[in-house]
């Protein structure tokens, strides 16, 4: 029987945003429900991603993992849940920047459809040149709200800048770009 198929929603859910974000695991390991995942984007930045499969995460839930990183000394933390959150859980994340993936993510990869093109989060430099070759400001762009789909895999926060990237039997390919919003 293939892996894939034993696999939990959440942990798909964790594999998509691991694909997406240009993460390296580093190492995994469980610890009775959860799962952490030790992960990098470059030398200097640890991220850290427990995947859980409770049906709701409360608050101690979030503490243990925030102390399980401060421990580890990582940069970031990334909590992908089955379940609900409590609303204390997502002020006491929201307050020290836990990034909690909800459960309404789909678990498979909606950039494997047909019709959703390429998207990717501009640098900074591209930003600018892009800003300037429009004539515009940042929020003249159409908006992408930082809790669309799209946007939680990429990891987009408030004042990105999303270039999608279509193909078109008329125009040919071309761009787009949506401004981040929270």
């Amino acid at each position: 029987m293939s892996e894939s198929l034993n696999r939990t929603d959440e942990e798909k859910r964790a594999s998509i945003l691991i694909k997406y974000r240009g993460l390296s695991v580093k190492k995994t390991q469980r610890q009775g429900e959860k799962t952490i995942v030790h992960l990098s984007k470059d030398k200097d930045k640890m991220i850290m991603m427990c995947v859980s499969n409770q049906e709701t995460v409360g608050v101690v839930y979030v503490r243990e993992l925030m102390s399980l990183g401060e421990k580890e000394g990582v940069d970031k933390l990334i909590m992908v849940g089955g379940g609900r959150y409590t609303y204390s859980a997502q002020k006491i994340a929201e307050d020290s920047e836990v990034e909690m993936i909800p459960p309404s993510l789909p678990s498979f990869d909606i950039f494997k459809h047909r019709i959703v093109p390429k998207h990717e989060i501009l640098s900074e430099e591209k930003k600018k040149a892009v800003l300037d070759r429009y004539h515009a400001e940042k929020h003249q762009f159409p908006w992408l709200r930082v809790n669309d789909p799209i946007a939680i895999i990429l990891g987009a926060k408030p004042g990105d800048i999303v270039k999608i990237t279509r193909d078109s039997q008329t125009a040919g390919t071309y761009a787009s770009y949506r401004y981040v919003i929270k």
